[in-house]
């Protein structure tokens, strides 16, 4: 869960979705604005006879909420990518998805609990910020079905070795397990 989260810190995920929230708030601000300007407007193009644009009117209605849509729909790719790169970071896409399992079963409330044993209250896919948990475990276990150690990790077993032969000893310290130290750092 912690790669999980450096993924996303590595990946400037707050800095994208900060940006999409701007252009979200941005996009119901104007929306907002034109819709007044409309209304304002309304008695004089109907006495003055001019033709109301329907299409306008519809893109400011809408506008916000494909806005909300294509955020949260971003917010759930990036998600995807923060899972990916956290397998790639620990190479066990296995530990991450048995994670999102113990994390969905702590998820439901104590009275979700009590009153809907082994069911979920259901939420549309379109207004969630995170895929189904399903979903990332079933892709995390695909992957770690899918690829080899060496393909999680590109590029640390094939310059291993040929660095291993110029230097002596220091790539192999850096490949080996942590170890507990009496201070309590594992390293």
């Amino acid at each position: 869960v912690l790669a999980h989260e450096i993924s996303h810190i590595r990946n400037n995920d707050l800095y994208v979705m900060g940006l999409a929230d701007m252009v979200n708030r941005t996009t119901s601000t104007l929306s907002l604005f034109g819709q007044f300007l409309f209304f304002l407007n309304l008695p004089l193009m109907l006495m003055g006879g001019k033709q109301i644009p329907w299409l306008v009117i519809l893109i400011l209605v809408l506008a916000p909420m494909l806005s909300s849509l294509l955020q949260l729909g971003l917010s759930r790719s990036r998600e995807y990518d923060a899972d990916l790169d956290a397998a790639r970071l620990t190479g066990d896409p296995r530990g991450l998805a048995s994670a999102l399992v113990k994390l969905e079963q702590l998820h439901a409330g104590f009275l979700e609990r009590i009153l809907l044993p082994g069911r979920r209250v259901p939420e549309p896919s379109l207004l969630r910020t995170h895929p189904k948990t399903e979903d990332r475990i079933r892709r995390l276990l695909e992957l770690e079905e899918r690829k080899e150690p060496e393909d999680l990790l590109p590029g640390l077993y094939s310059d291993a070795d040929t660095l291993a032969e110029q230097d002596m000893g220091i790539v192999s310290d850096d490949l080996r397990q942590p170890r507990w130290r009496y201070h309590g750092f594992w390293y």
